[in-house]
């Protein structure tokens, strides 16, 4: 399997054993949070939480494109073989949770959604936003962050995305707007302070406004063409 960075404090990791060694350090920082004084209890939170864990990391690596079937087998027998797990007892907290996982190990829904964006951009059917990598850009993180949150709004945090892009502030902010004029996105909450941002719904309609990309590509588009260059304000 490729190397994946599953933990920005971590080197990237490739074998079974690394990866075990990452899950059991986050349950075990879950489970020490949770401050569960019963010893039943917090064994069943223990095996839930790894068995979750085990799914948020699937889903990484998948979306990382890293083909994880073979490790993914040799990961339970190192996960049972760590906790003292019986392969039955795992196997079945894993089916218990297979649809928990909200978002891959690692990855807030703006990360998904750039790692999405990358491998399978949209074309934009504007000729004019089409020629914009800005609006290409956040029309994509858009799109994607929609299909992640399903009905909820999203959210599109100017300084993450002007990151994402190498853009600078005021091109994101104004960028949003104008999509917002097209139609392409609704703001569905204008209020702006500390601790609370604005909200949005993808408005896009596909063959009309965009259309998807059936497979993705050979080699992942880069929203951010120069990464080592700060955008400034």
């Amino acid at each position: 399997m490729k190397p994946v960075r599953l933990d920005p404090n971590h080197e990237p990791v490739s074998k079974s054993s690394e990866v075990a060694e990452i899950i059991i350090a986050a349950t075990d920082a879950q489970v020490a949070e949770k401050g569960l004084k019963d010893d039943e209890k917090e064994a069943d939170f223990r095996l839930s939480s790894d068995a979750l864990n085990y799914h948020r990391v699937a889903w990484r690596l998948r979306e990382e494109g890293a083909e994880p079937a073979l490790l993914l087998g040799r990961l339970k027998g190192r996960l049972c073989e760590a906790r003292g797990y019986e392969p039955e007892e795992f196997d079945a907290a894993l089916v218990a949770t297979a649809n928990r996982a909200r978002l891959p190990y690692g990855w807030t829904a703006l990360d998904l959604a750039r790692q999405r964006v990358e491998l399978r951009p949209l074309r934009l059917l504007n000729p004019e936003l089409e020629a914009s990598r800005y609006a290409r850009g956040i029309v994509g993180l858009a799109f994607y962050l929609q299909e992640i949150q399903g009905e909820e709004p999203i959210l599109l945090p100017v300084d993450q995305v002007r990151e994402i892009l190498g853009a600078k502030k005021v091109v994101v902010a104004g960028t949003i707007q104008r999509l917002v004029a097209l139609g392409l996105l609704e703001m569905t909450k204008a209020a702006y302070n500390t601790g609370s941002a604005r909200e949005y719904r993808f408005r896009g309609v596909e063959g009309k406004d965009y259309v998807r990309r059936q497979k993705p590509l050979a080699e992942p588009l880069r929203l951010n063409p120069n990464p080592n260059t700060h955008a400034g304000e």
